[in-house]
């Protein structure tokens, strides 16, 4: 939704988990460049970090219920470590981890991704704004 007004786009989205909305509002400095399209393209990349955070917390919910599972088996005066059940449990927590670590880096490239638009979108605003001044 783009509110004209307050120069503000915002998005939400329904996930099983709940509802997350994001904002994306136009500087003050910007409101002679603020448009509905940056605005869209700023909240969408901020959703798509919401997106993989709310993915990283559920993926640790299940990985603390995998370990803990682990503990409780480990203690067992039963456990075999050499047996499929184990193996298997290994196997698991293991994808989560990775799961989790390569989420980590998908959150920080996002991020990375929407500080270097923001950065060229604030440039581009600079050179315009000193081209007018420079023709005025």
């Amino acid at each position: 939704v783009w509110d004209k007004e307050k120069m503000e786009a915002k998005c939400t989205i329904e996930l099983p988990s709940g509802t997350l909305t994001t904002v994306a509002k136009c500087h003050p400095d910007d409101y002679d460049f603020g448009n509905e399209f940056t605005g869209y393209d700023i909240a969408d990349r901020r959703m798509s970090i919401k997106i993989l955070q709310t993915h990283k917390y559920e993926l640790n919910i299940r990985l603390s219920a995998l370990n803990q599972l682990y503990y409780s088996m480990k203690h067992s005066k039963r456990f075999n470590e050499k047996s499929y059940e184990n193996k298997m449990l290994q196997r698991q927590i293991n994808m989560i981890k990775q799961d989790i670590q390569t989420t980590k880096e998908m959150i920080e490239e996002e991020r990375n991704n929407l500080k270097s638009y923001i950065d060229t979108k604030d440039d581009f605003y600079k050179k315009i704004r000193a081209n007018r001044k420079k023709d005025d």
